[in-house]
């Protein structure tokens, strides 16, 4: 299953709804988290390169991240929301609640999570380095649940 995201090509990034940004990241994100469960090649799925190799370092999402980091710059909230989101329904396991798609999988570690965000992202975007949008990214599910 892949986002097609044909009916807001002519959006500008900066001015994409936050919802169709956290969905198309939510679909791709799940595509290569089950993908990699399913997997054979790397059969220990908690060693932490199976997660680097297996999953992390798979891009996603062009699009759907320059639109997540010109959201970081023109509205930190809705960044922020956008991630808790995914947080939520990745690493907290709330997705199941939304969408059975979700059911009986594993949640992805935060710091996994994250960090395939920010490697996806790296590519994506230039607009930082990979390791400055990690440490954005971890700190925006506490800003947002700050602001809430």
């Amino acid at each position: 299953m892949t986002f097609n995201d044909e009916f807001a090509a002519d959006l500008r990034q900066s001015v994409a709804p936050a919802g169709v940004i956290t969905n198309a990241l939510r679909w791709d994100i799940l595509n290569d988290w089950v993908r990699y469960l399913n997997s054979d090649q790397l059969p220990d799925k908690t060693a932490e390169m199976s997660y680097l190799w297996g999953f992390i370092k798979v891009d996603f999402g062009g699009d759907a991240l320059r639109c997540l980091w010109n959201k970081h710059q023109s509205s930190y909230a809705m960044f922020a929301e956008i991630v808790w989101l995914l947080h939520r329904e990745f690493s907290e396991g709330a997705g199941a609640d939304h969408h059975p798609l979700f059911a009986g999988l594993p949640p992805i570690p935060a710091d996994v999570l994250y960090r395939k965000i920010a490697s996806a992202s790296a590519v994506a975007w230039r607009g930082m380095s990979e390791e400055q949008m990690f440490e954005r990214l971890s700190k925006a599910p506490q800003d947002y649940a700050a602001m809430r």
